[in-house]
C-alpha cells in the first residue's frame, strides 16, 4: 500500500460567539486539512487549526515540505513517518507551523489505519473506556459578565456536566476572585471547577493570585505563566496546593518531559492538532510513568478517541467551535462524551456548510 495522493485545504470559520481570554480574542478558527489517499482506495482525514493567524503559512508548510516527505510511502508506518517528518524538518522548527502541518497528516494516517481495520479509532488504539467525562469551557470566557457566566455554568451542571472552566486574568486580582467565587457558589461543591490564565502572569503574580483562590477547591490552575517558563512553574507548584495544568502551547514530548521531571505540572494538556496522534500517545505514556494525568486541549471530536484509549486521561474539553460544520457532531450524554463507532475517528466536514469558508485547496500526487 502506498500514498498516491494528498488533498489539502485551508478554511477560515467565524467563531460561534465572541471569545476573549487574558491575552487575545479569537478572530476566527483557521482549519488546515489533509486527506491522504492510497493506491488501494483507502483514505484518511486529518486537520489542525489556528485561532486567527498562520493558517495559510501552515498550509504552505504542509504543501511544500510535509507532503513531499510522505507521498509514495506506506501509510501504515505511522511511527516511521512521524520520525521522517520530525527529522526531515527539525532544522526549521520543532514547534509551531512545522508541527501543525505534520500533525494534520499524522491524524489522517491514523484515521486511515483505523478505517482500514474497520474499527473506531479508540478501539483500534486499545480502548480503556467507551466514554469519557467532559468539562465545559464555553461558559466562562473573560468577556462574559458574572451573571452570564454564572447562568451558563449552572446550566452545564443541570445537563450533568461534571466540570466547568472559567477564564481568569482580569487586571484586578479581586475581580478575578469574585468571578471564580460566584461560579463556585452557583455550581456547588461537588462540581470540578478549573480556571485558565492563558499565560498571563509572571511567577510572583501567579503565586499571589493562587493564594487568593486557595479556599475555592480548584481542580486545576491552567497556564498561569508563559509556556517556556519551566522554572517559574516549578516554583509555583511548590507554593500552592492548586494543581497546575498546561500543555496546549507545547509541541513535542521533550518539553513535556521537562515539566514532569521538575514537578512543574501535574496535569498535561497536549493538543493533537499541535503534536499529532503519534506524539500525543507518547506524551500520555510519559505522563503515566510519572503518575501524572492528561486532559487534552480542544479538538474534542478527535480527543474523545485518545482519552478513551488512555488510562491516565481525565476529561475531554467541551467547546463547540466546529460542531456546526460537521456531518456528525460529537455526542454528549449525561456529562459524558461518547466516541462514534464509525471506523476511524469519524470526523467529517459538511461540505455544503464549509464550502463558503474555504480559502484554498490543493491536490498532490
Amino acid at each position: 500500500m502506498k500514498i498516491r495522493r494528498i488533498d489539502t485545504a485551508c478554511y477560515r470559520f467565524p467563531p460561534h460567539r465572541k471569545i476573549v481570554d487574558a491575552i487575545q480574542e479569537v478572530e476566527c478558527l483557521e482549519v488546515i486539512a489533509a486527506t491522504v489517499r492510497t493506491d488501494t482506495g483507502d483514505e484518511g482525514f486529518g486537520f489542525t487549526y489556528t485561532i486567527g493567524r498562520g493558517g495559510r503559512a501552515t498550509k504552505v508548510m504542509l504543501d511544500t515540505e510535509v507532503v513531499p516527505l510522505i507521498l509514495g510511502e506506506d501509510p501504515r508506518d505511522t511511527q516511521r513517518l512521524w520520525e521522517k517528518m520530525w527529522w526531515g524538518l527539525h532544522w526549521v522548527g520543532r514547534h509551531g507551523v512545522t508541527l501543525l502541518a505534520a500533525s494534520a497528516v499524522d491524524i489522517a494516517l491514523w484515521d486511515l489505519k483505523a478505517r482500514q481495520a474497520g474499527q473506531p479509532l479508540f478501539r483500534f488504539l486499545g480502548a480503556a473506556r467507551d466514554r469519557t467525562p467532559v468539562y465545559n469551557t464555553d461558559c466562562g470566557w473573560l468577556n462574559h459578565g458574572v451573571e452570564e457566566m454564572v447562568r451558563e455554568a449552572a446550566a452545564c451542571v443541570e445537563r450533568g456536566i461534571p466540570g466547568v472552566k472559567i477564564k481568569v486574568g482580569k487586571e484586578s486580582r479581586l475581580e478575578d476572585v469574585a468571578r471564580v467565587r460566584a461560579v463556585r457558589k452557583a455550581v456547588g461543591e461537588d462540581v470540578k471547577l478549573m480556571v485558565d490564565a492563558n499565560l498571563r502572569w509572571n511567577a510572583a503574580e501567579a503565586m499571589a493570585r493562587c493564594r487568593l483562590l486557595e479556599d475555592l477547591d480548584l481542580f486545576w490552575m491552567e497556564e498561569p505563566l508563559g509556556a517556556d517558563d519551566v522554572l517559574g512553574h516549578e516554583q509555583l507548584s511548590r507554593r500552592t496546593s492548586i494543581p497546575i495544568a498546561l500543555g496546549e502551547n507545547l509541541f513535542n514530548r521533550h518539553v513535556f518531559r521537562e515539566y514532569l521531571a521538575r514537578g512543574a505540572a501535574g496535569i498535561l494538556q497536549p493538543d493533537v492538532g499541535r503534536v499529532g496522534i503519534t506524539e500525543w500517545l507518547r506524551i500520555a505514556a510519559l505522563a503515566h510513568s510519572f503518575n501524572a494525568s492528561v486532559s487534552p486541549h480542544l479538538m474534542m471530536e478527535v480527543h474523545v478517541h485518545l482519552v478513551c484509549a488512555t488510562p491516565n486521561a481525565l476529561f475531554v474539553e467541551q467547546v463547540p467551535m466546529l460542531e456546526r460544520f460537521l456531518q456528525h457532531p460529537l455526542r454528549i450524554e449525561d456529562g459524558y462524551a461518547v466516541p462514534p463507532e464509525r471506523p476511524g475517528h469519524g470526523v467529517a466536514f459538511d461540505e455544503e456548510k464549509v464550502s463558503a469558508y474555504c480559502l484554498e485547496t490543493s491536490s498532490w500526487q
